[in-house]
């Protein structure tokens, strides 16, 4: 029982700190944003995540109070990356993908009845476009696939001036 108090304890008090550390970060990351050179404001925001973590000793003391889960750890075949881009969106995938961008080429493209794009690319992979903005592709470009914020995909040409994008989901 005492223990169980301590560890409240201490987890109140570490979220305590990070509540007063919060006024104090909102005003740094004002500065940071002002920055114009793109290196400088990088290393401004990396010195702000540096200061927001936890101290060392209080993370230790809560690793050492809490139970390990049993975590099963499954080995994937080894494959190209290619055909593991994009395998997060898979319902049975349990691949780790460590790659943020990949080029395909387009093998086949169709569309439905809402004017959503569906994609198979050379590898067999087919995806298709989950948002509502237009993008003219043809069969045979070069196409980049690229990770975005929270699990998204996007796909745009691969070509250096190419700025427009659509979401896409893998479906196979």
């Amino acid at each position: 029982m005492m223990n169980n108090n301590s560890l409240v304890t201490l987890a109140m008090l570490a979220l305590l700190s990070l509540t007063t550390k919060a006024a104090t970060l909102d005003g740094n990351l004002a500065q940071c944003v002002k920055i114009q050179d793109s290196l400088a404001r990088l290393v401004c925001f990396d010195d702000l995540a540096e200061q927001a973590m936890l101290p060392v000793n209080v993370v230790a003391k809560l690793e050492k109070n809490v139970p390990e889960a049993k975590v099963k750890t499954v080995m994937a075949p080894t494959s190209t990356k290619a055909a593991d881009f994009g395998a997060k969106h898979l319902k049975k995938s349990q691949v780790v993908e460590e790659d943020l961008q990949i080029v395909f080429t387009v093998e086949q493209l169709s569309e439905d009845q809402y004017g959503k794009l569906f994609f198979t690319f050379e590898n067999g992979q087919q995806w298709k476009q989950t948002d509502n903005e237009y993008l003219k592709v043809k069969v045979g470009e070069s196409v980049l696939l690229k990770k975005g914020f929270m699990s998204a995909v996007y796909l745009k040409k691969n070509m250096p001036d190419s700025n427009r994008k659509i979401r896409v989901k893998r479906l196979k």
